[in-house]
């Protein structure tokens, strides 16, 4: 039974909270092997509960398997790392097998095998989050760039934007409020035109004080627009001048200093 809370709560935990979403027990059986299943239920309206239930369990289902080849989620947290360590520890002492089937993602068989491999990829890397984990500096803020991909970071469903500033890609996870409404954001059209943007959320920067990624909540498209001559014209420009006598001027240092 432990087990199954467990997962329940690497589902319900997630890096952006609940979203209105709470996963509930709907049966369990207590016959060899022991048997439960769960389903999401909306807190709020208008949440869809299908759509983020689903990002939760491949979310969760793609850690899973990520351990256990080795490689430690870096979208997961110190809290969420404890838990799958925690289960997956079951299966090398008592619990033969862990079969978790996420409806219309996949399944995760952990064996005894696959769960020391996974036990060792966590040991290996305490740094990443088991006990000590160093703070990954986080502020909420805005970034200024344009559309570049959409696509997946670490199984989540994200868009990369090119920094205005360091003309570098940064992926932008989209949040499951972000994804209900993202089809108002954003077209396909933007990606290809490279759409100037500003991405608002959750800033997360590494070690040396680079943008590492960001969760965003919400994305705005900045338009632009045609400005006529009329509007940028200065008939004072050249204080009265011809251009030829304003340039040999300009040339000989007498104005424009």
């Amino acid at each position: 039974m432990r087990q199954v809370l467990d997962i329940f709560d690497l589902l319900s935990d997630g890096p952006e909270g609940k979203q209105g979403v709470e996963w509930k027990l709907v049966k369990a059986s207590t016959n060899s092997p022991f048997y439960a299943e769960g389903e999401a239920v909306s807190l709020e309206p208008a949440v869809d509960v299908s759509v983020v239930a689903r990002a939760q369990k491949q979310f969760v289902a793609n850690g899973l398997k990520e351990i256990a080849e080795g490689t430690i989620p870096d979208t997961w947290d110190a809290k969420r790392l404890n838990i799958a360590k925690r289960l997956y520890r079951r299966n090398l002492n008592g619990v033969g097998t862990t079969d978790i089937v996420f409806d219309n993602v996949g399944s995760v068989l952990v064996t005894p095998r696959f769960a020391e491999r996974a036990v060792s990829a966590l040991n290996a890397k305490p740094s990443l989050g088991l006990f000590d984990l160093p703070k990954v500096r986080e502020e909420i803020g805005s970034l200024e760039g344009v559309f570049s991909d959409l696509s997946t970071y670490y199984n989540q469903p994200a868009i990369a934007v090119i920094d205005s500033r360091t003309e570098t890609k940064i992926w932008c996870v989209i949040s499951n409020d972000l994804l209900l409404k993202f089809s108002d954001k954003a077209t396909i059209e933007d990606f290809w035109k490279k759409s100037r943007v500003i991405v608002r959320g959750c800033i997360r920067y590494n070690a040396a004080g680079s943008i590492q990624s960001v969760i965003a909540n919400d994305i705005s498209r900045i338009e632009s627009r045609i400005v006529p001559t009329s509007k940028i014209r200065d008939a004072d420009f050249t204080l009265g001048l011809t251009t030829s006598e304003y340039l040999d001027r300009f040339r000989d240092g007498l104005i424009g200093r």
